[in-house]
């Protein structure tokens, strides 16, 4: 099991028309043209309705969105050390 959390998105550079099936293919690590198929089966035939399909594509964040969210979160848990200049408490550290 790898260390790296899924994380479910939109694949808009795959995408046939939203995205949706290709970033759940990837999250789910199966065939995209498969869950395509799946996908259409089930509204055509009843067990899954277009409209789902659609709620997923509005709320489902692409691809580039949560890269974008998962860098910003590996910048601000990096520690910077701060300067002696920034220290406010120094002039009280030096010993006489």
């Amino acid at each position: 099991m790898s260390s790296e959390k899924k994380v479910l998105y939109r694949d808009t550079e795959n995408q046939k028309i939203f995205g949706v099936c290709a970033g759940l293919a990837d999250y789910l690590s199966m065939d995209v043209t498969l869950l395509r198929v799946i996908t259409v089966l089930l509204i055509v035939f009843g067990g899954m309705s277009l409209w789902v399909y659609i709620i997923l594509a509005i709320v489902i964040d692409p691809k580039s969105v949560v890269l974008k969210r998962q860098q910003d979160k590996i910048h601000q848990t990096e520690t910077v050390e701060p300067e002696p200049d920034d220290d406010p408490f120094a002039k009280f550290d030096k010993k006489k």
